[in-house]
């Protein structure tokens, strides 16, 4: 089975790595060649295009994989599936699915109360 870091590294045309998140921190790096700060200048950067961090890859390929099992079952007419939320996925208090973008907080606590 390909490991999670080898697999994007691949996809970012990137020699093997052992972190997901070095890989974006290079993509990073070299999209800000020649700033004299990463915070100084923000134009010409495309930020969707950034490799997302570990933990947000990890929630997307566990929606991917629900999603799949969804379409392997679809000719099943009581197709046995597990809670979509331990796949990516949370309940509204409206009884709605929703993406879980984040498994945590999206900026820790201590940076929110320096912001």
């Amino acid at each position: 089975m390909l490991q999670l870091e080898a697999f994007v590294c691949t996809i970012y045309g990137k020699a093997p790595e052992t972190s997901v998140n070095k890989v974006r921190y290079d993509k990073i790096r070299q999209s800000y060649r020649g700033r004299q700060s990463f915070l100084s200048n923000t134009d010409g950067i495309d930020s969707t295009q950034m490799p997302p961090c570990k933990a947000v890859l990890h929630l997307h390929i566990k929606r991917a994989n629900y999603q799949t099992l969804l379409w392997r079952t679809s000719s099943f007419q009581f197709p046995d599936l597990p809670d979509p939320e331990e796949h990516g996925w949370r309940s509204t208090p409206s009884g709605r699915l929703e993406i879980q973008w984040f498994e945590n907080e999206f900026l820790p606590k201590e940076l929110q109360e320096i912001l």
